[in-house]
């Protein structure tokens, strides 16, 4: 993520559908985790991922970035990360860690990976925050990380959950040499193009 898509999503205001707020605070707390797993999971089974960005306050109504101090910035490593989404993610969630500035503060951004073959399902409970088995998304009707809460939403999911199972099987069998897919064609104008450039040589 470049400092300019970074400043653009701030000044947005609100979060998206790829995109979800999480308060400051150090790794050690431990309700702040279980959130930030939420949102990571709810990412996780996201057509195209998403980020979880911490140090954020949200209300519901507005936010304000009042970004992490130092103290709390060097808690976020991606090793201690990764040891605490893999607790509670089943199976694991790819993802990377970066550290953002915007107006002077500094932020966490978590880049999540879509699952890369089933759905990834919550195998841990947290208090009110995570329930052991539930499978969290990002919903249609707002921006939020919620267990799967309609129909069209679990539709969503297991289409893409075929999907990626598909094409892992196209892959499997092309490796193999038992599927050749067709070459494609060049359009006339790189055939223009390879031509001349096979006389110039």
């Amino acid at each position: 993520m470049t400092d300019q898509e970074f400043a653009e999503i701030m000044s947005l205001g609100h979060e998206t559908s790829g995109v979800e707020f999480k308060g400051p605070g150090p790794l050690s707390n431990g309700r702040l985790v279980a959130q930030v797993v939420k949102a990571v999971l709810g990412m996780a089974n996201r057509r195209d991922g998403g980020r979880v960005i911490i140090g954020v306050d949200d209300d519901g109504s507005s936010i304000n970035p009042v970004g992490l101090s130092d103290r709390d910035l060097g808690t976020w490593r991606h090793d201690y990360v990764a040891d605490q989404i893999a607790r509670y993610a089943d199976p694991s969630v790819g993802f990377e860690l970066g550290v953002m500035e915007y107006n002077g503060n500094n932020y966490i951004v978590l880049e999540i990976e879509v699952f890369s073959d089933i759905p990834v399902l919550c195998k841990r409970a947290y208090d009110d925050v995570l329930r052991d088995g539930a499978c969290y998304v990002r919903t249609r009707r707002k921006p939020e990380t919620t267990e799967i809460p309609t129909q069209a939403d679990m539709r969503d999911l297991l289409e893409l959950a075929v999907e990626k199972q598909l094409q892992e099987r196209i892959e499997m069998l092309q490796r193999v040499g038992l599927i050749i897919l067709p070459s494609v064609e060049p359009l006339p104008t790189e055939r223009f193009e390879q031509q001349r450039s096979d006389l110039n040589e």
